[in-house]
């Protein structure tokens, strides 16, 4: 009688198995895209390190302000960071990210959240600002590039409680779109 019980248990058994093995695999693909993006963003506003920074962009990366009304290219955006932080007072700022929505195929990503920015002004002041963005990033190599970088504070709807809505960066099951 329990005979005819074990290939059913032994199907559910692998059934188990792979699912568990496909979440450790989708888990290590989110990893990835969040150590080489966002990682490294948050690591370059920190240090001031304009070249970590540059290396997360695509050489084809177009940068849009929505509150600024701009679209600029790589070289434009990137060179206002360069100017910015070579500047002898400038200190470093934190830079945090939570998404609200990933969808990912084999070599595209989008993904839509909110971030906080701390930094220091020019009056030695301490300072937050937020924003919502939209990146599409695409797979370059083996690494994981900005090609089209958006972002409003929504005139100036975007706040600590918008950020807190949004979820942990680590916490992919909770926006990623399958």
């Amino acid at each position: 009688m329990i005979s005819k019980y074990i290939p059913n248990f032994i199907l559910l058994s692998l059934v188990i198995c792979g699912m568990q093995q496909g979440i450790a695999q989708k888990a290590t693909i989110h990893d990835k895209i969040n150590a080489d993006i966002y990682e490294n963003f948050s690591k370059a506003f920190e240090t001031l390190d304009y070249d970590l920074f540059a290396s997360i962009h695509s050489k084809e990366m177009i940068r849009i302000s929505g509150n600024g009304g701009e679209i600029k290219t790589v070289s434009q955006y990137l060179d206002g960071y360069q100017k910015r932080w070579s500047e002898p007072d400038r200190k470093p700022a934190k830079i945090s990210f939570r998404l609200f929505e990933r969808i990912l195929s084999d070599s595209l990503i989008s993904d839509r959240g909110i971030y906080r920015v701390y930094y220091t002004n020019k009056n030695n002041e301490e300072k937050t600002s937020y924003g919502q963005f939209h990146l599409l990033l695409k797979l370059e190599g083996k690494n994981w590039k900005i090609t089209l970088d958006y972002d409003s504070n929504e005139n100036r709807t975007i706040n600590s409680e918008k950020y807190e809505e949004a979820f942990p960066i680590t916490d992919f099951k909770d926006y990623w779109k399958q």
